[in-house]
């Protein structure tokens, strides 16, 4: 059996600790060049070796393109990718395979076995970042326990130091490539968090590419040669911004020898200079903790003090702009490099509630906390809390515009969960809700993020037709997001398919009243007006039924209501519209088998005029003509086609074959509704007719 660690997986450095089985204290599992803390960096070779840490960091100084850093920045992004050698490698691979090597090297250091992890993230990250940190340690080889907010994990460190007295903190978490303020009480028992703010695209990484423009800037004016226009040299840059970055922090002046096309000179910078190019930084640090504070209805005076957490608070910058702006010196007795990974070694040995685990140490471990009762230091019981509101896309109550409906507000005490009834329309076949999570406090939808497509399904149909949904959004203890749907009447839990977020989202710019997406609206109600004149027989009716029948599949997604007119010398009304599509299908196969004679003296358009609007009428209401020659008496038929389109009733055209353009055109309700085929595009144009009512009527949502 191996241990649990904690393991503090950062933009820049990474750090892992363990228990230690004797004193119950954390500790940092140094890696094999001694530090507690590994370079989160990757570089990639040719011959297949990928070297990570301190060696990997070299490669990057020595400026080699297959170095990569700074990707916890990129969790969760679907969008990312980066290639080496031809292979394609996401955020979340790039972390597994530094994760393992991390974990390889750190039992090769304690000669045992590393099973499972607390992985620490910042307390801004979304539900897809933290998602994806989980996946990497799977992948990596590990249980994962629990993911931590990084600002928690270090309040468990503060926590080694005893105070006797309960403190309300403001812990302040610059690392590499993130930033977060979070507020918490703490005592000897319990750390309680109060509330969380930040910035993940904030850390260190900004102020050493501050450096880097200074320097490049600099040299292009003195030596007139632009630094950055070569990849090697830029990536190389950035390593020496660093290194200055960390020399400013030691002393006030630094000489930073550069050189480039034979070209050799030097640039001093001084850490007032260093401080004016980054103060808008400074200045983004201090909007979020005001910001903070403010959501909880407090001020600095509510503070008792501050602790610096992250590397990047290293900064004389840093504790002096802190100190300013919370008007009190900061506090003591936390290790900025160490203190998240510490704090997670001990949530990664306790419960939820404080109380140690038995197999502390693996199975050594468990002996030992079997014989003595070891405690773990500054084993705590933790209430945490969400980063960021849990809602759903909905919609305004004029119906105007769209926006977002919180169920879960920013801050809510985790885990947590939040019920909502929803009313639904049911179907005979086909019911589905489709739900759009959002994370994140803006009105304005797509201002946040959009965490997945839920599709509940195996709604069943009811007596009246109605039923209540209960849709359930829960955070879990480690801020993944949940979605659980009951249909009341039945007691049901019914399944939930999770769908990847459509790419076209434009539907939400516009008023659902244009949108009709709302699960209340009905229905369309299509009519499929067939032609069946003695030259559709044979192999057009074939393909018409083909497309008529991918048509249909489309459809069904829609809950449209669907009926179908035959016409030739008379009209027939095949099939009244139904939602029963097994039905539907069953009339498609019997067209051929059909009488209305074998000319074309009939139009189709009134009996369609009839049959829509006899019984209530629907939002949407759509006839599809389908038609391989002219017709007898097209002057009777495009006025009454006309007097559909008065009524509402959009009028597709499909011809093929002998079909007169101009006529469909005229019978169409708009020019684009009308459209000339041969028997190969038939399908392809009945799929574009789907298309275009889909767009028109929605699926039944529930957003």
């Amino acid at each position: 059996m191996g241990i649990r660690v904690g393991i503090d997986l950062g933009t820049t450095f990474s750090a892992i600790a363990k228990i230690d089985t004797v004193s119950g204290k954390p500790e940092i599992i140094k890696n094999s060049f001694g530090s507690a803390v590994t370079p989160s960096v990757l570089c990639f070779q040719e011959d297949g070796t990928i070297l990570f840490g301190e060696d990997a960091k070299n490669m990057q100084a020595a400026g080699d393109t297959n170095t990569i850093a700074f990707f916890k920045r990129s969790m969760g992004k679907e969008q990312f990718s980066i290639d080496f050698f031809g292979n394609s490698y996401s955020a979340t691979d790039l972390s597994a395979i530094f994760l393992e090597k991390l974990k390889e090297e750190a039992e090769s250091q304690i000669h045992e076995p590393i099973d499972a992890a607390v992985i620490t993230v910042p307390a801004y990250f979304s539900h897809k970042e933290r998602e994806a940190t989980i996946e990497a340690g799977r992948k990596a080889g590990m249980e994962v326990i629990a993911t931590i907010n990084e600002p928690t994990a270090a309040a468990f460190a503060y926590g080694l130091k005893r105070t006797g007295t309960e403190q309300k903190i403001l812990i302040y978490d610059l690392g590499g490539g993130t930033f977060d303020a979070t507020i918490a009480q703490i005592s000897d028992k319990e750390i309680c968090v109060l509330g969380s703010d930040g910035d993940h695209e904030l850390g260190g990484k900004d102020w050493d590419d501050c450096l880097a423009r200074y320097l490049a800037t600099q040299f292009f004016e003195t030596y007139g040669q632009d630094l950055t226009e070569d990849p090697e040299i830029a990536a190389s840059l950035l390593v020496t911004a660093e290194s200055v970055k960390k020399q400013l922090s030691a002393k006030t002046r630094v000489t930073v020898p550069l050189a480039y096309k034979g070209v050799r000179g030097a640039i001093e910078i001084t850490e007032e200079t260093f401080e004016s190019i980054s103060e808008f930084l400074m200045g983004t640090t201090k909007d979020v903790t005001n910001r903070l504070l403010g959501s909880l209805e407090m001020t600095w005076n509510d503070i008792d003090g501050v602790i610096l957490v992250g590397g990047s608070t290293r900064m004389p910058m840093v504790r002096k702009y802190v100190e300013t702006m919370s008007g009190k010196k900061t506090l003591g007795g936390v290790n900025v490099d160490e203190a998240v990974a510490l704090g997670a070694a001990i949530r990664a040995n306790i419960t939820e509630k404080g109380e140690a685990l038995l197999n502390i140490g693996g199975k050594k471990g468990k002996e030992q906390e079997l014989n003595t009762g070891l405690s773990i230091q500054g084993a705590k019981a933790v209430m945490d809390v969400t980063a960021h509101s849990l809602g759903m896309i909905s919609e305004s109550e004029d119906r105007e515009h769209y926006i977002n409906k919180i169920i879960i507000p920013k801050n809510t005490r985790i885990p947590a969960q939040n019920t909502v009834p929803f009313a639904f329309r049911t179907r005979a076949a086909g019911n589905e809700l489709e739900i759009y999570v959002l994370q994140g406090e803006f009105e304005e939808p797509m201002e946040n993020t959009v965490i997945h497509k839920y599709v509940v399904k195996d709604i069943e149909k009811v007596d009246g037709g109605r039923s209540i949904i209960e849709v359930t959004y829960a955070y879990s203890a480690n801020g993944i997001i949940e979605v659980s749907a009951v249909q009341k009447e039945t007691g049901n839990v019914l399944p939930i398919q999770i769908e990847p977020v459509p790419e076209d989202m434009s539907w939400v710019q516009h008023s659902p009243k244009e949108n009709m997406e709302n699960g209340d609206v009905q229905p369309a109600k299509i009519l499929l007006a067939v032609d069946l004149s003695g030259s559709m027989y044979g192999d057009p009716i074939e393909k018409a039924m083909e497309a008529m029948e991918n048509f249909m599949d489309q459809m069904e997604t829609n809950g449209a209501m669907v009926g179908i007119i035959a016409f030739a010398d008379w009209t027939e009304l095949v099939l009244e519209p139904t939602d029963d599509y097994r039905l539907v299908h069953e009339k498609i196969q019997e067209l051929p088998r059909i009488d209305v004679g074998g000319g074309n003296n009939a139009e189709p358009f009134t009996l369609a005029y009839d049959t829509l609007r006899a019984s209530e009428i629907y939002e949407s209401q759509y006839m599809v003509v389908l038609t391989d020659g002219q017709w007898y008496n097209t002057t009777v038929a495009i006025q009454e086609a006309k007097k559909c389109h008065a009524a509402g009733i959009e009028v597709m055209a499909l011809g093929f074959g002998h079909a007169d353009y101009n006529f469909l055109k005229e019978v169409a309700s708009i020019e684009e509704f009308a459209e000339m085929t041969d028997l190969k595009g038939l399908s392809g144009s009945f799929s574009k007719i789907a298309q275009v009512i889909g767009e028109g009527t929605g699926n039944l949502k529930i957003r």
